[in-house]
């Protein structure tokens, strides 16, 4: 009931602000390398163990479709890897899966977890300086987290769909090529906080009118603090810098 009030919220207030359609068909993708750092605590309950594992460095993916039709929320598909492992001895007793591993034991976690993002949003604001835009992000998540050592072994799976306000906001500076950017999906409800956002530069390399195309860096951020997500709990983030490049269509 809390997600499809969410829901019905970030919709109404957004069908009343006054909106902007592009005027012919756009897209755009976005390919990012991420350094990612991955750290936190996790359980399948509310009695929390802490973790700091690996980095690793994956790609996020981006798509965004953009049309002219008024009231018709633009559409931007984004997916990343979430995936890490590392070796940690255990500070406490922690119990995982209906599996007791003792203080002091030498585990290895593989946190293995995918992130997609459906986000439909409107231009509230565009022109060759500014951009603005707002909408609602619902994103999933689904990943599968293992704790093995010494013949122990114990696992869990996990998915859900979690609606967030997505806001997105992109700078030009006059006079030259540089861009600064970033965006904003947020979820507090109840024990459920999320949070996921990036901040960059971007420069325009190519610009013609069949293609702009652009490099792109900066840091992003997710972080997840979930009370019983189909039997997860957790409080991790993930973070690091991030460099790419962005073709505009």
């Amino acid at each position: 009931m809390i997600r499809k009030l969410t829901c019905i919220s970030l919709l109404a207030g957004l069908m009343v602000t006054p909106v902007y359609a592009d005027t012919v068909l756009g897209m755009t993708a976005d390919v990012d390398f991420w350094n990612m750092e991955s750290s936190g605590s996790f359980a399948d309950s509310s009695d929390l163990q802490s973790f700091d594992l690996d980095s690793e460095r994956n790609a996020i993916l981006t798509l965004a479709f953009e049309h002219p039709l008024p009231l018709v929320p633009n559409l931007k598909i984004r997916t990343n890897d979430l995936s890490s492992s590392g070796d940690q001895r255990l500070s406490d007793d922690f119990s995982f899966s209906d599996t007791d591993f003792p203080a002091d034991l030498d585990v290895n976690v593989d946190f293995e977890a995918q992130n997609t993002d459906f986000i439909f949003y409107y231009e509230i604001f565009d022109n060759d300086t500014i951009s603005f835009d707002l909408g609602l992000n619902v994103k999933y998540l689904d990943g599968d987290i293992e704790v093995e050592s010494n013949g122990l072994r114990a696992s869990e799976t996990f998915d859900g769909y979690v609606p967030m306000f997505h806001g997105a906001v992109e700078v030009g500076v006059p006079a030259t090529r540089l861009s600064f950017f970033g965006d904003l999906n947020l979820l507090s409800v109840g024990d459920h906080t999320l949070q996921d956002y990036t901040a960059g530069v971007a420069f325009k390399l190519v610009e013609s009118l069949a293609v702009d195309i652009s490099l792109r860096g900066g840091y992003h951020r997710i972080s997840l603090e979930l009370d019983d997500l189909d039997g997860i709990y957790t409080d991790w983030d993930f973070d690091g810098a991030f460099l790419g490049v962005q073709a505009d269509f």
